[in-house]
């Protein structure tokens, strides 16, 4: 893929998230080293959906799951609003979850299977309240019927639903807290086609209703597109390109992001599917290439691409970076 992770921060006063230098590791043994992210920077301004989109074990879930301090952060900082997450600790972290919220990949496995389904949505409100310090079971019963889950099945339990109907009690579980920012971890990557719209949508009407801000993490370059305002594309650790999402879809600049949009079924209108056939195999975040870390499978590479790792630059006048030495050129189809 490309190289600096240093995406540009917009210094926008309406961010709500930035994401600056972001480093996780996992120790392997006793010497070895997992480099799942290595100097991520991103924000997020409030009411805006970012999508992170990558092959799986590029490190995407580990951002999501760093935000939120499920994995401790090696370096670099996460602001939410004026506090830094990547430092705090105890109670001063616990007070602010609350506000961050996360939807997981697997439905079934991240709710408790021995509690009932009220009792699943119901437990952070158990511990916090909500804005006025109670809940009321009126307040439970509107949330199911919000995501489309009958409250007359709250006395059921998560294995008599099926994986789309879990899921949405995993969006209600997240909302009952009233969360100002959602992390949704590949949320319809378990889910069947006509279900992963269904909850697409429902996720996208949640965002309307509670003035959600939202980060999207999937590996399909589809999904992301019809969900995300902006798009980050990451490979091994990094990442290679970012922007808003119509202009990175229709004119993408790093071959990494081409060869996924070759991928889908309906291409970007300049990716030739042909571009998609990318040799080799992911390298090993034990041991990452020098240079740019997609430098040992991408068709455009030369010496430079080992020797320096390629930094963020602007394409054009939009909001759309790459950090590649030799961006593909976009040529004009007749009739544009």
């Amino acid at each position: 893929m490309a190289g600096s992770g240093h995406a540009p921060l917009r210094q926008s006063e309406d961010s709500i998230l930035e994401v600056k230098d972001l480093t996780v590791e996992f120790r392997v043994g006793r010497r070895e080293v997992v480099h799942a992210v290595s100097g991520i920077s991103f924000d997020i301004v409030k009411g805006e959906t970012l999508g992170i989109v990558g092959e799986s074990g590029c490190g995407k879930s580990t951002v999501a799951r760093s935000i939120v301090r499920l994995n401790e952060v090696v370096s670099g900082s996460v602001h939410y609003l004026d506090h830094d997450l990547a430092t705090l600790s105890g109670e001063a972290l616990r007070v602010l979850r609350p506000d961050l919220q996360m939807i997981f990949q697997d439905p079934i496995s991240s709710l408790n299977p021995r509690r009932k389904v009220r009792e699943v949505i119901t437990e952070g409100l158990v511990i916090w309240g909500d804005g006025q310090g109670i809940w009321s079971q009126d307040r439970i019963d509107e949330l199911m019927q919000t995501v489309g889950i009958d409250p007359a099945f709250g006395d059921r339990r998560v294995h008599q639903f099926s994986g789309g109907q879990a899921q949405r009690i995993g969006i209600a579980r997240a909302l009952a807290l009233d969360p100002k920012v959602l992390i949704c971890d590949e949320p319809v990557s378990a889910l069947d086609v006509s279900v992963q719209a269904q909850i697409l949508n429902l996720l996208a009407d949640m965002k309307q209703r509670y003035g959600l801000t939202v980060l999207f993490i999937s590996h399909d370059l589809s999904v992301v597109k019809n969900i995300s305002d902006r798009i980050l594309v990451m490979y091994l650790g990094k990442a290679c390109e970012v922007g808003n999402a119509d202009l990175l879809y229709e004119q993408p600049r790093h071959p990494y992001t081409r060869a996924l949009l070759a991928s889908i079924p309906q291409p970007a209108p300049t990716v030739d599917p042909s571009e998609g056939n990318i040799d080799g195999e992911i390298p090993s975040p034990i041991n990452p290439p020098t240079g740019c870390r997609f430098r040992t499978r991408c068709p455009s590479a030369t010496s430079v691409c080992s020797s320096q790792e390629p930094q963020m630059q602007q394409i054009g006048d939009g909001d759309h970076y790459v950090a590649c030495h030799h961006p593909v050129v976009i040529t004009p189809r007749k009739g544009d």
